[in-house]
């Protein structure tokens, strides 16, 4: 394998030799070196890894100190011992999406290409992401700053549909802590909760478009930052999650026994 980089008018080129066979490689050309690495990664029996990104330290809610790596999503306590969390457990308790049995089956279905339903379903993918994100990012900037408002409105989203969302949202006044990581080191957890409530309720923001296959699954998810909250003495009774399609829907339940045998 060789991997060396060319540089043209200021913009850096990396090229990738990947060995697919003996004596015969695959080569792989461009400016995006996540892209590459990814495709390259596909094929090599070998894997590449150039975004390692770095740990820092962490205040936890429950008092705890541990390191987070934001590339990565990776969390450890401080002598380097991984940490279950709660996104990790949801996948590990969630059916994965058969792709390479589905594909073919679809394409046949319908007439079309395998590659264009792959597309499609990749493109929907991303928009759903991104979509849930920019939710995410919209909460937690009104739940962080909306007691230092300025006269142009920093702390809502300048897009119309967005500003909607939060001004939409039934609990926009009340007290509720964005983005609260909790641990619980002696078992493994830890986790990033959406907001949590003064009453210590775990809440969720979800955009999803047919909720109802995948609640259970998000209550699980809450119902582990919960179990957190319970290991250090916290009394919590339910979990929240809040749905937005066209308007925001409220979906309770109470705190949900959870397996680690995972």
């Amino acid at each position: 394998m060789g991997v060396f980089r060319i540089t043209m008018k200021n913009k850096t080129k990396v090229k990738f030799h990947c060995p697919i066979q003996q004596y015969g490689f695959a080569e792989f050309e461009g400016d995006n070196l996540e892209e590459l690495t990814k495709l390259y990664n596909q094929l090599a029996e070998t894997k590449l890894n150039f975004f390692k990104g770095k740990f820092v330290e962490v205040k936890t809610f429950t008092n705890e100190v541990v390191r987070y790596n934001d590339l990565t999503h990776t969390y450890t306590d401080l002598e380097g011992n991984v940490l279950l969390s709660g996104s990790q457990f949801s996948k590990s308790i969630k059916p994965s999406f058969d792709k390479a049995k589905l594909l073919p089956m679809v394409a046949k279905k319908y007439k079309v290409s395998e590659a264009h339903i792959d597309a499609m379903w990749t493109a929907n993918s991303k928009i759903s992401l991104t979509f849930g994100n920019a939710i995410h990012y919209a909460m937690e900037q009104w739940f962080k700053h909306k007691d230092h408002s300025t006269e142009k409105d920093y702390h809502l989203p300048k897009h119309p549909f967005l500003k909607e969302v939060v001004t939409s949202f039934p609990d926009k006044d009340k007290l509720i802590l964005p983005e609260v990581v909790v641990s619980d080191i002696k078992n493994k957890m830890v986790g990033r909760v959406d907001g949590l409530m003064k009453d210590l309720t775990p809440i969720d923001y979800k955009s999803d478009a047919d909720i109802k296959k995948n609640l259970k699954y998000h209550f699980m998810q809450l119902s582990f930052y919960a179990t957190i909250l319970i290991n250090h003495g916290h009394k919590v009774d339910k979990v929240i999650v809040w749905n937005y399609t066209d308007k925001w829907t409220k979906y309770e339940s109470e705190v949900l026994k959870i397996n680690l045998n995972i």
